[in-house]
């Protein structure tokens, strides 16, 4: 990936509708949280066009683009890992039919342009200023500005497959650097153990084999691009200073020629395991030991009640007030760190996926106790999941409740501190229902909370049958005895 999931930002943003050439509203709102208005637009062919006009931060301009498409869309057998290739690809499109011809106009723009995958979708974002919006003559030639690049490989992209075997094997370097760590192990078997039947069963990397394979499938990738980079599966949003009615102007004739064409769904070809998975993965290099548990969450629905309290089980669960971090780290010191295991705040996704709580444990402890250590911690793990069961009966649960949803609107409120940052995170939960006011809706789901909320979900989600727990440790090579 050319960067990481973006960081668990909880948005409670006022969108308003602007003019749309399928529908339109007269003027935007200003939300009763967030401070810039928001303005939308849908082209005929089904691109979603987002504008948030934030004037302070002077002459910057970021520049993204939502492809709904992921590591939840490789459903063909032995063709993994195609999503994230396509994140490589559209980097190196030929513009204008010239290799890095579209990198090179990015750079002399001074843009800082990079994208990650995901299991729903892939995200490109380029940063610049204001002023590179347009075209502007040089000594050489005209050069273009961002829409009209950014519209070229979209809607144009230009590869060979001299450059697609190139980038296939920069994923297998990305893949190899990434198997150094034990997280990208665990995850492949805690993945394929809760999800044997969904393309989530894999990581968005794509399986090993997958990726060796992957330059002899030049035709499927094109298949790929094709099926799922459509104007009506994309959504642009633009943020920073700058003007709607300029921006729809210029996406308007720089991707008109675009042409949608239907998606194919994506669905579950079985039912998942109904009983609690659990394996240990040894490791061979020395590490400190980890425990992973794992618990299928529920589909993600912006301003519902389950979805308001997946917003807050960071706090409920991990944070240092959290009685289970507390229990682990400081009380019995059987962790020496606990959270989500990095990347695992994009449970909000299009179809069940997973929350693992991560605990990083001790060497020395793990050589004095062997697998009773494990069993201690994962079951402490587990029933920090299920006192949340109870968590209406808890002291002062309400008042709790109380300042964390006071919490959770300041750390939005900071998190909101460029435009990259509001287009990210905008991004991230329009893509759900395409309502402009899903922030509204989220940030008012979670102001309804009660404890019973809190308590009914765990009830519902935190049982043995959504549940794998995955234990690594450093196992030495067995010496061969000397004749």
């Amino acid at each position: 990936m050319k960067s990481s999931l973006r960081s668990t930002i909880l948005p409670a943003l006022a969108l308003v509708l602007a003019g749309s050439l399928v529908a339109a509203a007269a003027s935007p709102a200003r939300g009763k949280v967030f401070p810039y208005p928001i303005y939308k637009k849908t082209l005929e062919n089904g691109l979603d066009v987002i504008v948030i006009e934030t004037p302070e931060f002077k002459d910057v301009l970021s520049y993204n683009t939502l492809v709904l498409a992921g590591a939840r869309n490789e459903t063909e057998k032995g063709k993994t890992g195609l999503a994230h290739l396509f994140e490589h690809i559209l980097f190196r499109h030929r513009y204008r039919g010239e290799d890095s011809g579209y990198e090179e106009r990015m750079s002399r723009l001074g843009t800082h342009n990079n994208a990650w995958t995901w299991f729903d979708v892939t995200y490109y974002h380029p940063l610049t200023f204001t002023s590179n919006l347009t075209s502007k003559p040089t000594r050489s030639e005209e050069l273009p500005g961002v829409v009209p690049l950014e519209a070229s490989r979209f809607a144009h992209l230009d590869f060979t497959e001299k450059i697609f075997k190139t980038e296939t094997g920069a994923v297998l370097g990305e893949y190899r650097r990434n198997a150094s760590f034990p997280q990208l192990r665990l995850s492949e078997h805690l993945l394929a153990l809760l999800f044997p039947h969904h393309p989530y069963g894999h990581e968005t990397i794509g399986y090993y084999q997958d990726v060796l394979d992957m330059p002899n499938h030049y035709e499927a990738a094109r298949r790929f691009y094709d099926t799922y980079y459509r104007p009506n599966n994309c959504v642009v949003v633009v943020a920073g200073d700058v003007k709607a009615d300029n921006i729809f102007a210029q996406v308007e004739a720089a991707y008109r020629d675009w042409q949608p064409q239907p998606v194919p769904p994506t669905t579950a070809t079985g039912q998942p395991p109904k009983k609690e998975q659990r394996e240990h993965v040894p490791w061979d290099a020395d590490v400190a030991p980890l425990v992973w548990v794992g618990t299928r969450m529920p589909t993600f629905k912006p301003g519902t009640k389950e979805g308001a309290v997946a917003q807050l089980l960071g706090e409920l669960l991990v944070s240092p007030a959290a009685p289970l971090y507390k229990k682990l780290r400081y009380e019995k010191q059987t962790a020496s760190a606990l959270s989500f295991a990095e990347g695992t705040q994009g449970f909000e996704s299009f179809d069940s996926r997973v929350l693992i709580v991560e605990a990083q444990l001790y060497k020395e402890k793990h050589a004095e106790r062997g697998s009773g250590y494990f069993d201690e911690v994962s079951t402490d793990i587990i029933a920090g999941l299920d006192a949340l069961k109870r968590f209406s009966r808890q002291k002062d649960a309400g008042k709790l409740l109380t300042t964390l949803k006071s919490r959770y609107r300041y750390d939005f409120l900071a998190a909101m501190s460029s435009p990259a940052n509001i287009a990210q995170t905008f991004a991230w939960y329009y893509r759900f229902d395409r309502d402009p006011e899903v922030f509204e809706k989220l940030l008012a789901s979670i102001e309804k909370l009660t404890p019973r909320d809190v308590e009914n979900f765990a009830r519902t989600y935190f049982v043995a049958e959504n549940r794998a727990v995955l234990t690594l440790a450093y196992e030495a090579p067995q010496q061969t005895a000397q004749k």
